[in-house]
């Protein structure tokens, strides 16, 4: 009998390991219960999410659906068993969302596909489970079958079974309730919390459209620097003076990315505010976190030609205006996006703006480099340096042979 099979039987359901897996979130800064023990997390603070959808922002309706998917947040636990499943019931759809996911799958809805879902970490191996079916509440995972030894189907004694760690990465682009994870073996241990990696941006930083949560270029970065990840991008968001409020309380991070820019040139715009707006938002994260390293990014490339930009928009003037408010901020390190990402449409999800799988690895790799060698051009990591032939003075023996200086 399997893990769902026991689950459904209520003999069966009492033998088993269970813990509430609001004690396991890592990377929600809040978690709202509703009834019969469901748990929403959230990525956002209540002020936050008010702000959001205030009159202040851009686009308060579409920024309140985006502000509500749990992009970033995972369950996180060790476990000796060898299955494990977990309560989980998915939001529909954000009709935003939709615009954005067109582009690749074109106008047939038959083709409609949520490009998002859930997958698992066990160890070092991934598993995607991808978006649980209208109505189903339980997905499961076997934790064997990585390792030599599982293939002998040998059962482990009680409380003799290897310990696993399993981190469950929740939606990207949906938000979802929780309740209860479940394991044959006998414990479920919470894992304790990092300090934190804060991305801050829009829908290239919550994670449209890489296909799984965890492939992100923020987690993945996060996994690379060994910090929880915050992620609080937001689809069409741009620098929103007063978006952070109520937030410092609730983290503490280790280290900051601010990563927006890429929107400005979707509709028209005036330079005098944007550059307002880049000063203010930027002054708000250093005064909440004066001490913590912080790298602001200007907007990645893009293919202009595939989707133009807006006549009236002012997109061309933002990363300058992006790097005049980051300079007079002593731990902010302005850090050029048109280098942390080969400009290859291939890259692209979405053929013009959206980075896919690939191009998320070489933005988290260029990153990192970058955090960790401070002064290094993104576009020279991960590449080779060529190798300088030595030059080596050849001198006469006495019997006329030529000898190579000894090394």
């Amino acid at each position: 009998m399997g893990l769902i099979e026991q689950m459904a039987d209520e003999q069966a359901r009492g033998l088993l390991t269970y813990a509430p897996a609001a004690g396991l979130l890592h990377g929600a800064v809040s978690a709202v219960e509703q009834s019969y023990r469901w748990v929403r997390p959230l990525r956002f603070s209540d002020d936050q999410l008010r702000a959001l959808g205030s009159c202040q922002a851009w686009h308060p309706g579409l920024f309140r659906q985006m502000a509500r998917t749990t992009a970033g947040i995972c369950i996180e636990f060790e476990t000796d068993g060898d299955e494990v499943a977990l309560e989980v019931e998915v939001d529909g759809e954000p009709k935003g969302t939709r615009a954005v996911l067109a582009e690749i799958d074109g106008e047939d809805e038959a083709n409609e596909r949520p490009h998002d879902g859930l997958s698992v970490d066990i160890d070092e191996r991934h598993v995607w489970w991808g978006m649980p079916p209208a109505g189903q509440q339980v997905l499961s995972a076997r934790l064997d079958g990585a390792d030599p030894e599982d293939a002998l189907g040998l059962q482990p004694l009680p409380g003799m079974a290897r310990t696993r760690h399993v981190r469950i990465w929740l939606p990207s682009l949906r938000g979802c309730l929780v309740r209860d994870v479940y394991s044959i073996g006998s414990f479920i241990r919470p894992v304790a919390r990092r300090k934190q990696l804060l991305v801050l941006g829009d829908s290239i930083v919550q994670g449209f459209v890489c296909e799984d949560p965890a492939c992100s270029w923020p987690a993945l970065l996060a996994k690379r620097l060994g910090l929880d990840l915050v992620n609080q991008g937001v689809g069409g968001q741009v620098f929103q003076p007063g978006s952070l409020f109520g937030l410092a309380g609730s983290i503490d991070p280790e280290r900051i990315i601010v990563a927006f820019g890429e929107n400005y040139r979707y509709e028209a715009c005036m330079a005098r505010r944007v550059t307002r707006d880049v000063r203010s938002y930027l002054l708000e994260v250093s005064r909440l976190w004066p001490q913590v390293p912080t790298h602001v990014l200007t907007p990645l490339w893009h293919d202009e030609e595939r989707h133009p930009s807006h006549k009236m928009s002012c997109h061309e003037q933002v990363p300058s205006f992006i790097e005049a408010h980051a300079a007079p901020h002593d731990q902010m390190t302005l850090v050029d996006g048109l280098e942390l990402m080969e400009h290859d449409a291939t890259l692209l999800a979405d053929g013009y703006e959206h980075p896919n799988q690939q191009g998320c690895r070489q933005i988290a790799q260029r990153l990192n480099g970058v955090i960790r060698v401070p002064g290094l051009r993104p576009s020279s990591v991960g590449k080779r340096r060529k190798k300088r032939k030595s030059r080596v003075e050849k001198r006469p023996d006495d019997n006329g042979m030529t000898q190579l200086p000894l090394a």
